[in-house]
């Protein structure tokens, strides 16, 4: 049964907010929200009016009203006005409980939203507005049927009695769904923060401790790529089941919105508590779910804070569990970090990168430079490895790998993984048709990018829109994606292939390096990883390797090309064992495209 879009009003003045809003929506498969920006508050307010509306993101700084006015503004002139969620770029603390005072469902600080951040905001606003809206019709309901029952039978009182228990027994509902999970059961955000807070007072009163726990599920996104939303929501159930279980008396466990859990876990003696009660998550979870028939791994990262040591204060307590969560994720994902002031410094230069991320996509800041594939044997370049780079105004470009893992941990992989592989293509084409038509090009491909729905329609749009021929693409994926849903990535590499499509397995030997898997997937190309290149003739173990992976390749049929070749000793060795194809700074580094073209003109 298909479901209406969510129709969203963005009262926004700077279009380039309003540019991130759309993008970070339009990167959502499901649900499927209908956004309409308007850029003033008199046009706003006037399609309000006239419009059909579930949520309204209101800027609070708008130029012909701004502050809370702006709010009171709306309310005044459209009492009927839908779910509200303020936007500002004001992290003030007063601003904000006076506007969800004044009647707003949530608060933004511009510049700390991401698309998760915001879609939960929007769901979790609209979700409290109908349990309110849900109250205030009951209450009507009621209180009517009360009048008009009191005024029929006067003289009953048996009656009365059972419409004030009914009464009760619906507001008792009501007030249950507004502070519990309608997935899971569990209490929700504000629960959760109503019992934290308990928790402190007590452990205020007998000097003890309270832990908070944030728990993120790793790899949610894939489950609900792969299976679909009911099965992801299956899977939740059942996580919640095994954490609700594991529990110890007075314990509270919530649900904080997505895939992201919460433990509050008072009367602690020490940390040491707390490290035990995270390692038994980690253990409850790492047991296999079986969801429709499918085994699911669950894995989380921990984040952990003490009161009083991290704070007094249940906000304070929250978000640098919610710092530590991150970090742990960063740290490699299943296991669980204890926040620290440093790890509080390293989430605020973590978020100002991400917004430098967002800020530089939108004013095009990125550009791709080209390191060459060469034929050692006689000099010709092959390909060429499409990489990015940073450029930000008057300094050097920056390199991948110092700014990508930001990109990855969030939904900017998306948009700028799409942006990449279509400047490649482009600039591609654009080199075959000077008169270089045997040039090919290789992109590497993120985890995100290859799960998200419909990769394979997204990839035969890019090419169809440059005018490149599939057989000039190649993408290079990594040995730790091939170990997911091994059936989705053979069905997903195998349509790939069907179009033309080169697939490189990179870095070759650094991962779970298997003849299994190489036999299975319609693998054409190994690279080595340059840490075993480099230690050719000086390390015994690196050469044996390179010696082994190449006697392999050719034993499969595969093509094998050497990365971070950069002196002659390596070139030697290598065109000795069979392997003439390589690239690395002996031959050139990655360059900008005015440049590489320098290259093929030597």
């Amino acid at each position: 049964m298909s479901t209406s879009p969510t129709k969203i009003l963005l009262i926004e003045d700077n279009p380039g907010d309003a540019r991130l809003i759309q993008c970070m929506l339009e990167q959502l498969q499901e649900p499927v929200y209908l956004l309409t920006w308007v850029d003033n508050l008199t046009d706003g307010i006037t399609h309000l009016q006239s419009q059909s509306t579930d949520v309204l993101l209101l800027d609070l700084g708008l130029p012909e009203s701004s502050g809370l006015a702006t709010l009171l503004t709306v309310f005044e002139r459209v009492p009927a006005v839908p779910t509200l969620v303020v936007l500002s770029g004001l992290s003030d603390e007063d601003i904000a409980v006076q506007a969800v005072q004044s009647g707003a469902q949530d608060y933004l600080v511009k510049g700390h939203v991401d698309s998760a951040l915001l879609v939960r905001a929007i769901r979790y606003s609209m979700e409290r507005s109908q349990a309110k809206q849900a109250l205030r019709q009951a209450n009507d309901d009621l209180e009517r049927r009360v009048l008009e029952r009191t005024a029929e039978l006067a003289a009953t009182i048996d009656a009365l009695h059972i419409e004030i228990s009914e009464r009760q027994q619906a507001e008792e509902r009501i007030r249950y769904m507004a502070h519990h999970d309608a997935l899971t059961g569990l209490p929700n955000r504000e629960l959760l923060e109503d019992r934290i807070t308990q928790a402190i007072a007590y452990a205020h009163r007998n000097r003890s401790q309270v832990a908070v726990l944030f728990i993120g599920l790793n790899y949610f996104k894939y489950i609900n790529d792969s299976l679909g939303h009911k099965s992801g929501d299956s899977f939740l159930q059942l996580v919640a089941a095994r954490l609700q279980a594991s529990l110890r008396e007075g314990d509270s466990l919530a649900r904080s919105g997505g895939a992201e859990f919460a433990l509050c876990l008072p009367l602690l003696s020490g940390a040491g508590d707390a490290a035990l009660a995270a390692q038994r998550v980690l253990d409850v979870l790492g047991q296999t779910v079986l969801v429709d028939g499918n085994e699911l791994h669950a894995s989380a990262s921990i984040g952990i804070s003490l009161y009083p040591g991290d704070g007094t204060d249940v906000h304070i307590l929250m978000r640098a569990a919610d710092t530590a969560m991150n970090h742990a994720k960063v740290r490699g994902r299943g296991n669980y970090e204890f926040f620290t002031p440093a790890l509080n410094q390293a989430a605020q230069q973590r978020l100002a990168l991400e917004n430098q991320l967002r800020q530089a996509l939108a004013k095009g800041e990125f550009v791709m430079h080209y390191q060459p594939q060469v034929d050692m044997g006689n000099g010709a370049i092959l390909s060429c490895e499409a990489l990015l780079r940073w450029h930000l105004p008057g300094a050097e470009p920056v390199s991948c790998p110092d700014f990508i893992w930001i990109a990855e941990e969030t939904d900017l992989i998306l948009p700028l993984g799409e942006w990449i592989l279509r400047e490649a293509c482009r600039q591609l084409k654009q080199w075959q048709d000077a008169g270089y038509s045997q040039l090919r090009v290789a992109v590497n491909l993120s985890a995100r990018q290859f799960y998200q729905p419909h990769f394979c329609e997204r990839i035969a749009a890019i090419l169809e829109e440059t005018g490149l021929s599939a057989s000039s693409l190649e993408l290079e994926i990594t040995e730790s994606l091939l170990l997911q849903r091994s059936d989705d990535v053979l069905d997903i590499l195998n349509r790939l292939c069907r179009m033309g499509i080169q697939l490189t397995l990179d870095d070759f030997g650094t991962g779970y390096s298997s003849l299994a898997y190489l036999q299975r997937f319609p693998i054409q190309v190994l690279k080595i990883d340059q840490s075993f290149v480099r230690g050719i003739g000086q390390d015994r173990n690196a050469t044996a390797l390179v010696t082994a992976i190449i006697a392999m390749a050719h034993g499969l049929d595969l093509k094998v090309v050497a990365e971070g070749v950069e002196t002659t000793q390596q070139i030697d060795f290598l065109l000795s064992r069979g392997c003439p194809d390589a690239q690395g700074f002996y031959f050139s580094k990655a360059v900008a495209a005015e440049v590489f073209i320098g290259l093929l003109n030597p």
